[in-house]
């Protein structure tokens, strides 16, 4: 495919400069699933939950100009933090996690976990905000109706 630049560059009679290759540090992270082999089986739930919160808090972001820093949050979840949490837990040798558990008193697992908690609890806590413009037009309907149609009616 044929970009703008490489059609410019051809028009003033050169040759568009290939795009740069990504460096090592720029190289995408690989896609997450909750069955990845490198998860311990109590994290597997965990980051399941996640997914399915971002692709939900995604799916009520779209088009909406107004929750961009929210959707971005969200891809910076899935797309970055979530793979480097899990790439440095399994880049620990496993021979070496009993170490996190001398430093910290917990052990490597327990500690991904609460890190996966805190990302839900955001994630939760963002859901809950992009609900509330829904719940509050419901509780507008109900007293609406309730106004309308209950005892309180003048025309009945």
């Amino acid at each position: 495919m044929v970009g703008f630049l490489d059609r410019l560059a051809e028009w003033l009679g050169g040759k568009a400069a290939p795009a740069p290759a990504l460096r090592e540090k720029e190289k995408p992270l690989p896609a997450i699933d909750a069955e990845d082999p490198r998860l311990p089986e109590a994290s597997r739930p965990l980051v399941a939950r996640m997914l399915a919160l971002i692709a939900d808090i995604e799916a009520r972001t779209q088009g909406d100009t107004l929750m961009v820093s929210a959707l971005t949050e969200v891809r910076q979840m899935r797309e970055s933090h979530l793979p480097r949490l899990i790439a440095s837990y399994a880049e620990i040798p496993a021979a070496h996690r009993a170490e996190i558990f001398r430093q910290t008193g917990r052990s490597a697992s327990y500690n991904l976990n609460q890190g996966l908690e805190k990302m839900i609890a955001r994630l939760e806590g963002l859901s809950r905000s992009l609900a509330q413009e829904d719940l509050d037009s419901f509780a507008d309907n109900l007293r609406f109706i309730d106004h309308r149609y209950g005892n309180d009616d003048p025309l009945a």
